[in-house]
């Protein structure tokens, strides 16, 4: 294994977030039993705060949840049963920052004592700002419902920081619109966006200096300096697929084959492939999904030719390009030049 990567296997997650799932599960009428199907879990596990789960055990708890639950937007009940007194340590110290900055900041930080494999970003603009998820699940119905416990919970949490209804200017998500697509409009009362590049919650940059209610220099220093000895005791647990990705990034258009990257990650392309295969996703896998970002980004943002788009994702045939970027969205390109709601 690569140091600094999680695996399926190893007991990494905290029960806090997994117990919600059950608890929402469970308010929904789905049995206990129902739910830990297959798990090799106790229910008497959510019941010990130091106790981990692998992320194996995660997927088939969120599988068995969505299959027993007839409600497709599940995400959106996640997210907004999730509290920040479930992120342990790491919460108290977000609810003594001074501003919501400092906390996005101190969440980015220290985000691998509630989940190592979850990764989000914080753009700033001139007039704007985003919160950019980060992170993919190789599996489309457990990635869509995660796209909305993100928006959700994120939204839920700004709102308890500051005491106030905020309220993003724009929402984009990275699936197709869904059935319940007026619960998004219901819930956050700006444009939200499908077939997006990214899923992330567009707000007024000015948001970021919104004060925290609860701000406490002094325990937001103790909070930190704990979150700070627990990651030590953790150790380095980014994902392999994020820094696979980073690297991918580094010069869009340009990538390099998966040899390469396993010598920039001081390992072997069978270590790299075998530890990508023990996540369930491939280098070819993972770079499919960065091709088709950017290509949506280009399709939507830009006025470019097809024959150009395809040269910067890396395609020299644009008739290859074409047929790729249906195998990834189930679209013709021409669909996203279109405003899609």
């Amino acid at each position: 294994m690569i140091r600094g990567t999680w695996s399926l296997t190893e007991p990494l997650v905290p029960v806090n977030i997994p117990a919600t799932l059950v608890r929402v599960g469970e308010s929904k009428g789905i049995g206990t039993a129902a739910l830990l199907h297959n798990t090799g879990l106790d229910c008497q596990i959510f019941a010990d705060p130091s106790a981990r789960l692998t992320y194996q055990q995660v997927l088939i708890l969120a599988e068995n949840l969505i299959k027993s639950c007839p409600d497709d937007s599940l995400g959106m009940d996640i997210g907004e049963a999730i509290k920040i007194n479930q992120f342990g340590m790491l919460g108290y110290a977000i609810m003594s920052c001074a501003d919501i900055r400092s906390a996005l900041q101190l969440g980015l930080k220290y985000h691998p004592l509630v989940d190592p494999a979850f990764t989000f970003e914080v753009v700033e603009l001139e007039q704007h700002a985003a919160v950019r998820l980060t992170t993919h699940i190789p599996i489309d119905h457990i990635y869509r419902m995660l796209c909305d416990l993100f928006v959700v919970n994120f939204t839920c949490l700004a709102r308890f920081l500051t005491g106030r209804q905020l309220q993003p200017t724009a929402v984009h998500l990275n699936h197709p619109k869904p059935s319940y697509a007026d619960r998004y409009q219901d819930y956050f009362a700006c444009p939200v966006l499908f077939d997006q590049p990214r899923t992330e919650l567009v707000f007024d940059s000015s948001i970021l200096d919104e004060p925290v209610q609860m701000a406490d220099q002094a325990t937001a220093a103790m909070a930190e300096n704990q979150c700070e000895e627990i990651l030590a005791r953790l150790g380095p647990k980014e994902g392999i697929v994020a820094k696979v990705r980073r690297i991918l990034l580094r010069n869009p258009g340009q990538f390099p084959p998966v040899d390469v990257v396993a010598g920039q990650l001081a390992t072997s392309t069978r270590t790299l492939s075998r530890s990508l295969q023990e996540i369930g996703t491939s280098y070819q896998r993972i770079l499919d999904e960065v091709r088709k970002e950017m290509a949506i980004e280009y399709l939507r943002t830009s006025s470019l030719p097809i024959e150009e788009i395809a040269a910067l994702v890396g395609y020299s045939d644009p008739s290859n390009f074409r047929k790729a970027f249906r195998r990834w969205t189930q679209h013709a390109p021409s669909y996203y030049r279109e405003d899609r709601h």
